[in-house]
């Protein structure tokens, strides 16, 4: 889950990185009042976005007022920045930068090790600036501490493993004119899967990339892998799309490729969901049913690749229990192949004679590509 902004920098702050003076416009809220309690005269106003690049979209403003800052906050809650949906906005003193600095722990999954990145060319163009310019210091994750001279190191470190984040960056660090060092912006990236471990998560507002609030049907989803059996695979991947066929992936690297396989077939997805992992019966049962509640479908597509271990019966069931209690009268197309595919496919058959459901059945002969045509056919002669 990426972080907004100011909820990075609140984590900064808990593993002592000194932030900036601010405060959270939500809203609602009176800017300049908020504004007044800073006591300070220049300021920073920050459209709080999941994605990057708001200075070159117009999402800071620098304001001297209270008026001012109360139009900054009116306007960025306006519109949308690069299509992300404005969450809140912060408002920081203004600081009197001398320096900038970059400093970062990320995870590189092809050294299977977190790198700490640092350089003396912090800022906006970050990803412009010469490999050579950049050092890399591989980091030992059996290690609490590390040994670094680099400003905030020890410190971004015990922060990326307390709070099991994926990334811990800062850009720009920030030296200012009397020699301090702030965090003057925050991009924090945690790992779902730790949620067991920090109860404080559970405060975190829900959210989503597609620049607007969370569907109820997103939010509901997530909780699917939060329950009693939050540890035996994953179900609750479900993102609210504009199309009328609905889906249901499993295996990440599939499921993208067959996003394309619909659009190609002439058909507009209604969601983006992916299971895997051999989630249980009752967890795949509830995704489903979320899947199946988004108003004005007019297809469902069950696909998935060869599984080398999700139980591909046991998946199933849970499928069929959201379609004896909804028994959708529109074409469903159902391909999937692994562990006890035949016996999986046979109680797909079973709920289809059932319940009369409209379903073609295709086991691994079958490309996945050609399952979105013969389901785009039979919506047509629906």
């Amino acid at each position: 889950m990426n972080l907004y902004e100011f909820e990075g920098k609140q984590l900064l702050a808990k593993h002592g990185i000194a932030i900036p003076t601010g405060v959270v416009v939500r809203r609602g809220d009176d800017a300049r009042a908020m504004y007044a309690e800073l006591q300070v005269t220049d300021v920073v106003v920050k459209a709080q976005v999941l994605s990057g690049k708001r200075g070159k979209n117009n999402g800071i403003k620098f304001c001297s007022s209270a008026e001012e800052v109360s139009r900054a906050c009116e306007d960025l809650f306006a519109r949308d920045i690069r299509g992300q949906y404005v969450a809140a906005v912060l408002i920081e003193e203004k600081l009197s930068i001398a320096e900038e600095l970059y400093v970062a722990i990320v995870y590189e999954t092809n050294k299977k090790q977190p790198m700490l990145m640092y350089s003396e060319d912090g800022g906006m163009e970050i990803e412009d600036v010469a490999e050579e310019k950049i050092q890399k210091i591989p980091a030992d994750i059996r290690q609490n501490t590390i040994v670094s001279t680099i400003p905030f190191a020890p410190e971004l470190w015990r922060c990326f493993l307390a709070e099991d984040a994926r990334v811990a960056e800062i850009n720009p660090l920030v030296k200012t004119v009397d020699g301090r060092f702030v965090a003057a912006d925050a991009k924090i990236a945690i790992d779902d899967d730790a949620f067991f471990r920090h109860e404080d998560w559970a405060a975190l507002e829900p959210r989503t990339m597609l620049g607007r609030p969370s569907t109820e049907r997103e939010i509901e989803a997530k909780k699917i892998d939060e329950g009693e059996k939050y540890y035996q695979g994953t179900a609750g991947k479900y993102i609210e799309m504009n199309g009328n066929v609905a889906t249901l992936f499993s295996s990440a690297g599939a499921s993208i490729s067959n996003m394309d396989a619909l659009l190609q077939a002439g058909l507009e997805p209604a969601n983006y969901t992916e299971y895997s992992g051999n989630p249980p019966r009752e967890k795949v049962y509830q995704l489903t049913k979320i899947v199946l509640a988004k108003p004005g479908i007019k297809g469902l597509w069950i696909i998935g690749g060869v599984a080398n271990f999700t139980n591909v019966e046991e998946t199933f069931r849970g499928v069929i229990d959201a379609l004896d209690e909804v028994k959708p009268t529109y074409p469903i197309v159902v391909r999937r192949g692994g562990p006890f595919e035949k016996e999986g496919l046979a109680l797909m058959a079973e709920c289809a004679r059932r319940n009369n459901l409209n379903m073609k059945l295709f086991g691994k002969e079958t490309a996945m590509g050609e399952t979105a045509k013969i389901l785009a056919s039979m919506i047509a002669g629906n």
